[in-house]
């Protein structure tokens, strides 16, 4: 990257930055080399070397990162998921009193050094990690070039159910309980008493994609607020990692103990501790799975999910010691104790 376009990043950051911001935890230091005890982190290089490129990870609507390729496309950014599934588009500015253009993407963070940097953006709705910032670094340098884009675009999103239609929620709701998916996040998080059902017309006003009533043992989820099968997935996580907190009190202790606060406001779990925890699990449940593969069993990535979410790292470390994990390329014989103690 151009010298004079890292000095206007690193002037626009600290801009940015409040002086009253708690400290930062290592990995937004480091440029997320430290692994997880118990996980080895002998393989740093692939994500990096890869995130070099026009690959970035990408957070979308608060969901853990995908890797994938970005694209611009006029006024607007194309993410592509390498995994497959249907793009994602990101205008790059907002229109403000019908003509005037304000970029839509701002630095969140940076990690690294001047020879080895990731940037964090915020994206619309999403955070976009990449050590090659493009148009996105530019925009954040010199503001005025959203003048110079075409027009912006983006692709319509479905929910996966009417709305108030609670026969066409429950359909989406079976399906998720009959998946191999569900199968295995309750053997690791621990499955509710009862099926789950929707979440009624309370927590639809709270705004709320899915709950845990504890004292039910039950979960909800809204699945016609929803537009993914991987926002329906980590919900459901999210709200088992609640239940799985409630029943492993020591291990929520130890996860609260090392969890450092949430930075990015617009996060899911900002100022909300309890919410943090669960989205941590929820996070490390993600991470412990898209590594499973051998193929893709990089230790580096974990970084990146503690960037977005503190917390992550310790939740992986956690659950790493449970039986479900027993065989995970990542794992090696390191004694921890376990939460279900």
């Amino acid at each position: 990257m151009p010298r004079a376009l890292m000095l206007a990043l690193a002037g626009a950051l600290s801009i940015a930055i409040v002086s009253a911001l708690p400290a930062t935890p290592a990995a937004y230091r480091s440029g997320g080399r430290a692994g997880v005890a118990g996980v080895r982190t002998d393989s740093t290089a692939p994500y990096r070397t890869r995130l070099s490129s026009n690959l970035a990870l990408v957070s979308v609507a608060g969901l853990p990162p995908v890797l994938g390729s970005l694209v611009q496309s006029a006024g607007s950014i194309v993410f592509q998921p390498v995994e497959g599934g249907e793009p994602v588009v990101f205008p790059l500015f907002k229109t403000v009193g019908g003509t005037r253009r304000t970029p839509a993407v701002r630095l969140l963070e940076a990690a690294g050094d001047d020879n080895d940097s990731l940037y964090l953006f915020h994206l619309g709705t999403a955070v976009v990690e990449t050590a090659s910032p493009g148009i996105l670094g530019e925009l954040v340098a010199e503001p005025a070039r959203v003048d110079e884009l075409g027009s912006a675009w983006t692709t319509g999103g479905r929910n996966l159910a009417p709305r108030r239609n609670v026969e066409a929620s429950l359909a989406v709701i079976r399906e998720l309980e009959a998946s191999r998916y569900a199968d295995s996040v309750f053997y690791i998080l621990g499955a509710p008493s009862r099926a789950i059902g929707v979440v009624d017309g309370r927590g639809v006003r709270a705004g709320r994609l899915g709950e845990y009533l504890s004292r039910r043992d039950s979960i909800a989820l809204s699945p016609s607020y929803m537009t993914s099968t991987a926002q329906l997935r980590h919900a459901l996580a999210h709200e088992l990692a609640h239940r799985w907190l409630r029943e492993h009190p020591e291990g929520a202790a130890q996860l609260s103990a090392k969890m450092h606060p949430m930075r990015d406001s617009l996060r899911y779990g900002y100022s909300d501790r309890q919410e943090q925890l669960a989205e941590a699990l929820a996070f490390a449940v993600h991470f412990l799975q898209v590594t499973a593969r051998t193929e893709s069993a990089d230790a580096s990535l974990l970084a990146s999910y503690e960037r977005l979410v503190p917390g992550t790292r310790e939740a992986a470390r956690l659950l790493i010691t449970s039986p479900a994990y027993e065989l995970h390329p990542l794992a090696r014989g390191v004694t921890l104790a376990k939460a279900s103690d």
